[in-house]
């Protein structure tokens, strides 16, 4: 578990000491087996989020993996729910059947939408973004429904599409995944290999102007079957003011 304390100057009274669960790029099967979703799914929950955030790729090559996820994905229990976006595999591999799978599971999937989150008497905006790199982005769809003084939190996939983001919308808070790190990262080097959109801010937390944003390394594996100095990451994330 990777502890994150996140100061975001207008969060609302209500929500300090809120607590998201993040985690990204399952990419199940076949490099990632199912005990390992077990044990995300148990972390997160034993950190008693007030809400889940699943930024996207939960397969690689065989899409109908997705429905091996929904008995191990139902049981998240965060106080406010739980939300997903599509990666690009989501993408290039079938997204509407990871979104029926998800949808069995009880995970509220984002596209290009967003919704208010109430605790107490406040509220935040939580918007989420199709995959930049492989689906249909569309940030004024997402925000269409944003009453202007809330503060904001965005799920998608890509970490770098902040960077278009943030000029434009008044992000508080970009939560992402895609680069997973990089997998492998040398000492004084650092990540070997990143994918585009996944390059300039590839791990852990940044400020973007008056934005920021943190970048999970992900669960999962692609292509190699390695991580070296870069372990895969269930984010446990306290919002401060």
């Amino acid at each position: 578990m990777e502890e994150c304390l996140i100061r975001i100057p207008r969060l609302p009274s209500a929500f300090e000491g809120f607590k998201i669960a993040l985690f990204s790029d399952i990419h199940l099967y076949p490099f990632t087996p199912i005990q390992v979703v077990q044990d995300a799914v148990r972390l997160a929950n034993s950190f008693r989020p007030d809400l889940v955030i699943l930024a996207g790729d939960f397969v690689w090559r065989y899409v109908r993996a997705a429905f091996d996820l929904i008995p191990i994905m139902s049981q998240l229990n965060p106080a406010k729910g739980t939300f997903a976006v599509l990666g690009n595999h989501d993408h290039h591999m079938g997204p509407e059947i990871v979104a029926s799978a998800l949808g069995q599971a009880g995970i509220r999937l984002l596209r290009n939408e967003g919704i208010t989150i109430q605790r107490g008497l406040d509220s935040i905006y939580l918007a989420g973004i199709d995959s930049a790199s492989g689906g249909n982005p569309s940030p004024d769809l997402a925000f269409a429904n944003r009453r202007t003084d809330l503060t904001t939190i965005v799920a998608v996939h890509e970490p770098d599409y902040i960077l278009e983001l943030a000029p434009r919308f008044p992000v508080d808070l970009q939560l992402s995944g895609h680069s997973h790190g990089g997998q492998v990262r040398l000492p004084g080097v650092g990540p070997l290999i990143l994918p585009p959109m996944g390059e300039v801010y590839n791990m852990g937390l940044y400020r973007v102007g008056n934005a920021q944003v943190y970048t999970t390394r992900g669960i999962g594996t692609i292509r190699v079957n390695a991580r070296f100095n870069c372990p895969p990451e269930v984010t446990a994330i306290t919002l401060h003011v």
